[in-house]
């Protein structure tokens, strides 16, 4: 099985995909992101996040290319060998930011598509930009440079028209612990997955919590 989880910058898309890892442990889950930091296009939009972003046609080449060496690489041969993949931002991530409104988003993916493995399930996590922002800067010093107001507003749009049989919306001002039963809960609906592991899942939630308090 595939997995992307997808949102705004803040949105809690890194908890989501930590949380369904222990919860699915008998699924051997792998996880990983992007842009990754093997290909070199993953790595200079890494860079770009940090210095300052490259013209748009360029990112989206460089997105798309290194999404295809992911593909190649990493998520085909893991599904191969029945593992489970968890990434971290795929490609609606790309039409989020790389667009400027719905319609674009669709012709770009149309582009796409022919190329990309669809996932199994596309989990979209939704928070206004403001609680976003708010959870990053709590959470380390700086902002990159994606991470600004008007372009988060720009791309919270665009993943709230993404829509088809594959996408699960999830409001994610709830809590951590909210927002994983609600995937789990559409994982048990959709795909009848046995053996989640609510109970480790949760407990190891709570203890990240503690830690972060302390």
């Amino acid at each position: 099985m595939f997995i992307a989880v997808d949102g705004i910058d803040g949105a809690g898309k890194s908890t989501l995909v930590r949380g369904l890892a222990r919860a699915l442990q008998s699924m051997h889950p792998v996880l990983t992101k992007e842009p990754t930091g093997d290909s070199e296009w993953g790595k200079k939009l890494r860079n770009a996040a940090v210095h300052g972003r490259l013209p748009r046609d360029i990112e989206t080449q460089y997105f798309h290319f290194d999404r295809l060496a992911h593909l190649e690489n990493f998520v085909r041969p893991a599904l191969a060998a029945n593992k489970l993949v968890i990434t971290d931002r795929y490609v609606d991530s790309t039409l989020a930011f790389q667009t400027d409104t719905p319609e674009q988003a669709d012709d770009l993916y149309v582009r796409f598509l022919p190329e990309i493995l669809i996932p199994d399930l596309t989990f979209i996590l939704d928070c206004s930009v403001s609680v976003g922002l708010r959870r990053i800067k709590e959470g380390r010093p700086s902002f990159s440079a994606f991470e600004k107001k008007n372009v988060l507003e720009r791309a919270r749009k665009i993943y709230a028209s993404r829509r088809g049989p594959n996408y699960v919306h999830i409001d994610a001002t709830k809590t951590p612990h909210d927002v994983l039963r609600a995937a789990l809960d559409t994982l048990v609906s959709r795909f009848q997955c046995e053996n989640i592991n609510y109970t480790d899942a949760f407990a190891a939630e709570h203890e990240e919590i503690r830690a972060s308090v302390g």
